[in-house]
Formats: C-alpha cells, sequence, structure tokens
C-alpha cells in the first residue's frame, strides 16, 4: 500500500523506478540495433550457414542410402522453413544434395525446380526466382551440401527480432518494476525513519537526534542535521547568558536611578537638589549607555551578515578619531593615524565600525592624562591589519584571558564601564572572519589591539 500510495505524486520511487524502466527500454533498443547488425554482417551470416551446414553434414555421415540421405534432407528442409514460417518470413532456406559425381539428389521444393548454381568457393551468392540467397557449400565423404539463406531486408530482420524481443520485455517489465520498487522503497525506510523521528519531536526540543543511519548516503545528511541543532543550542544558550547577564546588570543602575530619584524628592534644599539631579542625570546617562550597548551587541550577535558595502577605511579612521577627539583634548591625550590616503574594501560598515569606535573609546576611556594613542591601518596581501595601541597602564597579564567575554571588567582602575565594549570588538571581528590578538602597546607599556581580517576578492571587470 505504501508503495502504491508513493507513486501516486511526485517521488524519488517514481522517479527512480521510471529511470530504471527507460535503461531497460534502451537497453532492449540496443540489443534490437545489435541483433539487426549481427544479421547483416555477412561473416556472421556465413558463421550460421556453416553451423548448419556441419550439422547436416554429421546426419548426413550416417545415411547408408541415397534414400536415406534424401530423407534427412527433406527432414532438414522441413524443420528450417518451418522455424522461419513460425516468424512470419515468408522466404524459405534451400537446400540441395548433390553426389561427388555431380548428380543432383535432393533440391527444397520452395526452389521451384531452379538449382542452386555451383561454384567451387565455401560461401557466394546467388538469385534463385529473383531472390538473392548466400550459399554455404559443405563437402563430406560422398555428398557435396549447399544451403541457401535468404538475404534478409531490413524489414523482415525487424519482423523476425522485434516481436520475441518485445515479449520478452513485455514479461520482464512488470517483474523488474516490482524488484526495483520494493528494493528501491525498503532503500528509503531508513530515511522515512528520520522523517518520523524529527516530526516526532516537540517544538522546544533540540536535543540530538542520534540516529544511526545504515546507509553511507544518509550519513552526511544526519550529520548536518546535528550540527544545525548543535548551533541552535547554542544560539539559545547564548540568548538565555545574555538575557540573564542584561537583567543582573540592569539591576545596579536601574536601584541607582530609583535612589536618585527618592532624594531628589525628599531634597529640601536648592543645593540638595540640584546635587540630586545631576547624580539622577549620571545614573540615567550611565542605564542609557549600558542599554545602548547591549543592543550594540544584541545586533553584531545576529549570525545573518549584512550586505558588504564598499567603503573607505581610511575615511573611516579619520571620522572616528575626529569624534574622540575632543575628549582626548580634555585629557591632553594625543592622537595618531598612520594610514594610507585611501583604502576602499566590500565589508560590512557596522561591524567595522563598531570595532574602531569600541577600541578608541576604551582607549580614551582608560589611559591616563599625557598618553598617546596610534592607530595604523595596512592592508597586507588578502588581509587588512587594523592596530589600535596606546601608552597608558596596559591589562594585567592575569586579566588579559577573561578581556574578550562580556561583562568582565578591570581592576585597578575608577572608570565607569558595563564591560562590553571589547566584548561587542571581539564578537564582530568573529562576524567578519577576522582575529584580534592583545600585546604590548607603545613604549613598551600599554596595549596594543591587532585586528586581522580578510578583505574579500575585488570583482574583474568585463
Amino acid at each position: 500500500m505504501k508503495l502504491s500510495l508513493s507513486l501516486l505524486g511526485p517521488s524519488l520511487i517514481r522517479r527512480v523506478l521510471l529511470a530504471l524502466l527507460l535503461a531497460l527500454v534502451a537497453v532492449w533498443f540496443t540489443l534490437a540495433i545489435y541483433g539487426y547488425w549481427q544479421f547483416t554482417r555477412t561473416s556472421e551470416r556465413d558463421r550460421s550457414l556453416q553451423l548448419y551446414g556441419q550439422t547436416l553434414r554429421v546426419e548426413l555421415g550416417k545415411a547408408r542410402s541415397e534414400r536415406d540421405a534424401i530423407g534427412v534432407m527433406a527432414t532438414a528442409s522441413e524443420m528450417f522453413n518451418t522455424g522461419l514460417r513460425d516468424s512470419k518470413v515468408e522466404q524459405s532456406m534451400l537446400l540441395q544434395l548433390n553426389d561427388r559425381q555431380g548428380r543432383q539428389l535432393y533440391l527444397s521444393p520452395e526452389s521451384r525446380g531452379v538449382p542452386l548454381a555451383l561454384q567451387p568457393q565455401a560461401f557466394y551468392d546467388v538469385v534463385v526466382n529473383g531472390a538473392e540467397y548466400r550459399v554455404c557449400l559443405m563437402r563430406a565423404a560422398q555428398w557435396e551440401i549447399r544451403l541457401a539463406a535468404p538475404k534478409f531486408s531490413a524489414q523482415v530482420l525487424l519482423k523476425v527480432l522485434l516481436p520475441e524481443m518485445t515479449i520478452q520485455m513485455l514479461i520482464a517489465l512488470p517483474v523488474m518494476a516490482l524488484v526495483i520498487g520494493l528494493v528501491v522503497s525498503g532503500g528509503l525506510r531508513p530515511l522515512r525513519q528520520l522523517s518520523q523521528l524529527i516530526a516526532s519531536k516537540d517544538k522546544d526540543d533540540l536535543s540530538p537526534l542520534n540516529f544511526h543511519s545504515p546507509y553511507a548516503e544518509l550519513k552526511p545528511l544526519t550529520a548536518a542535521l546535528e550540527r544545525l541543532l548543535q548551533q541552535l543550542r547554542s544560539k539559545i544558550a547564548r540568548e538565555h547568558a545574555f538575557v540573564q547577564d542584561a537583567a543582573h546588570e540592569l539591576r545596579t543602575p536601574i536601584a541607582v536611578i530609583s535612589a536618585q530619584a527618592h532624594v531628589l524628592a525628599r531634597a529640601e534644599t536648592p543645593a540638595a537638589r540640584q546635587a540630586a539631579g545631576q547624580d539622577l542625570e549620571a545614573a540615567i546617562a550611565r542605564a542609557s549607555h549600558l542599554i545602548a550597548q547591549l543592543l550594540e551587541l544584541s545586533h553584531i550577535d545576529n549570525d545573518r551578515l549584512e550586505s558588504p558595502q564598499q567603503i573607505d577605511l581610511a575615511d573611516l579612521l579619520q571620522t572616528e578619531l575626529a569624534r574622540v577627539a575632543p575628549a582626548a583634548l580634555a585629557r591632553q591625550i594625543e592622537l595618531g593615524l598612520n594610514a594610507p590616503d585611501t583604502l576602499p574594501a566590500r565589508l560590512d560598515a557596522h561591524a567595522v565600525q563598531s570595532i574602531v569606535q569600541n577600541l578608541l573609546n576604551n582607549a580614551v576611556a582608560y589611559i591616563h592624562a599625557g598618553d598617546q594613542i596610534e592607530v595604523s591601518l595596512s592592508q597586507q596581501g588578502a588581509q587588512l591589519l587594523l592596530e589600535v595601541a596606546d601608552s597608558g597602564p596596559g591589562i594585567p597579564p592575569a586579566e588579559q584571558g577573561r578581556i574578550f567575554e562580556r561583562f568582565v571588567r578591570g581592576t585597578g582602575h575608577s572608570v565607569a564601564g558595563t564591560g562590553l565594549g571589547l566584548a561587542i570588538v571581539a564578537q564582530a571581528v568573529a562576524r567578519l572572519g577576522g582575529q584580534i590578538e592583545l600585546g604590548t602597546g607603545l613604549a613598551g607599556r600599554g596595549c596594543r589591539f591587532s585586528v586581522r581580517l580578510p578583505l574579500p576578492a575585488t570583482p574583474v571587470a568585463h
């Protein structure tokens, strides 16, 4: 029942079955052409005639008289021509028996009294009653045997060959269709089991399938499904951790805002209200910055890349340096840029901008007044190298292993922050397929963040 239902609509079983049946028809057609070619070959006809002649020679060797020999020839003639008539062939084989003195002893009735021309060669062509024949001469101890087979036309050959082969094919087709259908249906059973296993899983169930395919062809599919489920599990785990960390981090600024709002409401003097208002604004600004960072991280953490855009990386660096310049000047921080005048590339502009902004913001915020920041940009083969180095206090070696984790902030400073800047940088670099390394900064101290990004190949203009 399953096999019959699967053949009603588009299905793999039907495609395979039809393909194999078409292959069978092609084989039948090829064999028909090969049979026709074989029958039309002179050497093949001669070999067949020679085999008939050898059989007759053996039988005539048992004859003890001319009458016995004539009986053997008459029997053979009737047998050969009965076979031709059964095959709907109108022409007949002609047999002639002579003794060694050339006296004719027997001639097939189908020749209508016209004897076969006597020639010495083993094979030759003759015309009898307007029809062409191929003659084979066989000699025995007492006899000369001549067998003449008609030269069949293409229509006659096809009339002989096709009916028998067609009957065989019509018998073979349903048998092969049944066998092939059962084999293919059984072979696809593991695929049906896999689909049933997937359909039976709950919508929130991302556990491994643990399906072991007996066929090598299904193993890549099951492996790909397992990888997909693993990626989904990892993504959901990251999202859960992100939500929990965000909720935890937002609790503090919201509590501070609530406390400052309570202080502002109870302030009795203008000075107290002004101080409470400033503290409230600072708390709101910190919460706003944290929310903006969380949204930025959520956007960068999205697995789907934005469409690459043609951007000028050198111009982007100059714009970002100009953005942080007022804060740097206020703390007497020296900014330097070592980059070509222009460096165009097709990249995810938002991800690249997030990398540059967060590295510059961190450098300006955490180094001391009077320190230096140097930004460099270069292309090295098929890679882009971006470095942001400073001469600040640096990061203790014990803390360097976790600086790219979310909500991780170093110790030994009083700078307010969210602990998300470098996490955003690391995620953006990974999104672009690049690498980031932390090294020693300027003058043997501080930090140097080296970002390597692969540059896509430039399309060749036609």
